[in-house]
């Protein structure tokens, strides 16, 4: 078994644990060591019966250690990933979730319980697939992206690096999100999106454009 640790002591670090305990039942492949977080004040501390070991530093020297990046936010994602070095994160996905034989999954990418992935789908790098989200045929999901929660990835649709999508939306087929956007819980996308904006509604609608 490999030395794995989780960084991201909240609520998705608690969840990815379950991921690995329950990919640990169907055969022993990791060694949980513990989680590691950036805030100093649960460095020390116990998050049940699993040490918080410290932060980012604690991986120097330990090159044969895997990080489950647990951290929810796509910014954040990427930023830990690369201060700690994206290829040692590990890709996990939970039994329960169904993963189509033609799907390519990034390294470091998270497939929590009852996602549905169908096939002729590209997943980048850090990916995070939270519960029981639906991705169709022939998807592109790109780098660092957040599929929310019941989320639905319709056929052909291209997600682009560093999306947000919220839970329970809707992204209708053959349409495009752009790099770095959010789109709200419950909305529903019925046309393309640039890159670097917010969304909301149903039918989705540009609320927020990133500052130039």
């Amino acid at each position: 078994m490999r030395d794995l640790v989780i960084f991201g002591a909240g609520g998705y670090g608690r969840e990815v644990r379950q991921v690995v305990e329950d990919v640990n039942a169907d055969a022993s492949e990791w060694n949980l060591a513990g989680f590691l977080d950036g805030d100093p004040a649960l460095h020390g501390q116990a998050v049940r019966d699993l040490p918080v070991l410290g932060g980012p530093e604690w991986l120097d020297g330990r090159g044969d250690v895997a990080v489950a990046l647990a951290v929810g936010g796509p910014a954040g994602r990427r930023a830990v990933a690369e201060r700690i070095g994206a290829a040692r994160c590990a890709t996990l996905v939970h039994p329960g979730a169904w993963i189509g034989n033609h799907v390519a999954l990034g390294t470091g990418t998270i497939v929590l319980a009852g996602v549905t992935v169908s096939t002729d789908i590209a997943i980048g790098d850090l990916v995070c697939l939270n519960k029981n989200c639906i991705v169709g045929h022939d998807a592109v999901i790109g780098r660092y992206a957040t599929i929310s929660p019941g989320a639905s990835i319709s056929g052909y649709v291209r997600v682009g690096e560093g999306c947000d999508v919220g839970a329970n939306s809707v992204i209708v087929q053959g349409h495009a999100v752009g790099d770095w956007s959010v789109v709200g819980a419950g909305a529903v996308v019925t046309k393309d999106l640039p890159a670097g904006v917010t969304a909301v509604g149903v039918p989705a609608r540009v609320i927020k454009a990133r500052d130039a």
